[in-house]
């Protein structure tokens, strides 16, 4: 990188680059990479490049070669993306105390010296609120957290300026061999990539490491502190590409039953209706929403019931779901209730563990016994649901933090009550109308 003496400004901000950032400091590719395990510097590295970003631009300016310099922090929340944007604050208050009256927190945390010079923070689960930017440096965090589409259709046009010339820094522990790793190689291919664990940072010793490999399982650890790009990498569900199929959503079929899972809102989370076919283990309607008051919400949801056949409705019981199950049962709609509960009790058909919902939906999944549209954020969520290691050592399920599992438990609902094995085209055939209009009576 051109820019202000490394050196003199790294002592000036009393900060200094470990070997691996180092290397990093060292390439020009547009496009960096970094992929790497947990406390190996990831967001301190990139808050550096920031600030020499910024203040050479504010110099360049000054001298009259530019008019502006744009920055953002992109990451699943802005909470995360708060992680590289505290370095970039804590390093310009070195560097001038003058740098304070310019940090705001408020409509986002950002930076801004003038309308055109600015640092922001932006968030990924918001994409309208990624266009129409034009950056001179974009830093994407978490960025296997990230969904592929919103790099390609909303951040990637960002730096595609060819006067901006924008340069772009990935950084991320993988999930797998998802749209990162694809990343990584085509960098690798330029120069741009860089591959590191946490025990070549500087806080993880071996000591630490030892530790975390003893308690850890060996996929996790793979993945999160060697940084390895592993094939479903601590993933919960595995083959959820083998139960894609195209022609899966449709509409509701004389005589045939269906199941709908309902895993309702919370705050910032989606409503997500899916309605499984009880014959096909077919996932035929898939609606997800947000933002919508409770009322027309119970609206929408016993409209879909009554549409497929009268559905039953699975719906887990919490503080939100209790007064909806309450409000629909009294509309005269079929509801089971999933209560969560730690222990197995003898009402186990309609009671279990969250733990045992995700585990059969697993099984069905890599049995093939349910199918799938192929719709992105359902096979995102699929992909990215995972075990996570909590502070006090236990695992944990679900989503990567910033992202979602709406889907996820919705589908999961409506499979928890699907028994056996789906049916083939052929034993659906030879089922005759009478037959099956006198299993259609009893439900």
């Amino acid at each position: 990188m051109t820019m202000i003496s490394h050196k003199s400004f790294q002592d000036k901000i009393k900060w200094h680059p470990h070997k691996g950032q180092k290397e990093v400091l060292k390439s020009k590719a547009r496009e960096i990479v970094i992929c790497a395990g947990r406390r190996w510097g990831k967001s301190a590295i990139s808050g550096y490049i920031a600030t020499l970003t910024f203040l050479q631009g504010m110099a360049d300016i000054k001298k009259g070669k530019k008019d502006s310099i744009k920055i953002w922090i992109v990451a699943p929340t802005y909470e995360l993306s708060k992680k590289v944007f505290s370095y970039i604050v804590n390093f310009l208050r070195k560097t001038d105390t003058r740098f304070d009256q310019y940090v705001k927190d408020r409509p986002l945390p950002q930076i801004e010296v003038s309308d055109n010079v600015w640092i922001q923070c932006k968030s990924a689960d918001n994409p309208k609120g990624l266009l129409g930017e034009e950056l001179d440096l974009l830093i994407i965090d978490e960025a296997a957290n990230i969904g592929k589409r919103i790099w390609y259709d909303y951040l990637l046009p960002a730096t595609a300026s060819k006067t901006r010339l924008g340069r772009t820094i990935f950084i991320s522990t993988p999930r797998g061999k998802n749209w990162f790793y694809d990343l990584y190689l085509q960098a690798k291919e330029k120069g741009g990539a860089f591959h590191f664990t946490s025990l070549e940072g500087i806080e993880v010793d071996n000591k630490q490491w030892e530790r975390l490999k003893v308690i850890s399982p060996a996929d996790f650890f793979e993945q999160n502190f060697q940084a390895a790009f592993l094939e479903e990498a601590a993933a919960v569900f595995r083959g959820i590409r083998d139960i894609i199929k195209p022609d899966c959503l449709k509409e509701p079929e004389p005589y045939h039953r269906y199941i709908m899972g309902l895993d309702l809102a919370q705050i910032r989370d989606f409503t997500v209706m899916t309605v499984v076919d009880q014959l096909t283990h077919d996932v035929v309607h898939l609606d997800r929403f947000k933002k919508i008051k409770y009322p027309l919400q119970i609206e929408r949801i016993e409209n879909t019931a009554r549409r497929y056949n009268g559905a039953r409705i699975v719906v887990e019981i919490n503080n939100v779901g209790l007064a909806i199950a309450d409000e629909l049962k009294a509309r005269g709609v079929k509801v089971e209730d999933f209560k969560t509960t730690g222990t197995i009790s003898k009402d186990f058909a309609k009671r279990g563990s969250k733990e045992r919902l995700i585990n059969k939906l697993s099984v069905d999944i890599e049995n093939r016994n349910i199918h799938i549209p192929p719709d992105e954020t359902l096979v995102d969520e699929l992909e990215g649901f995972t075990h996570r290691l909590t502070p006090s050592g236990n695992l944990q399920y679900g989503a990567p933090e910033g992202c979602h599992d709406d889907c996820v438990i919705s589908l999961a609902l409506a499979n928890w009550s699907l028994k056996g094995q789906t049916k083939t085209d052929n034993i659906r055939a030879k089922r005759s109308i009478p037959h099956i209009r006198k299993t259609f009576q009893y439900f």
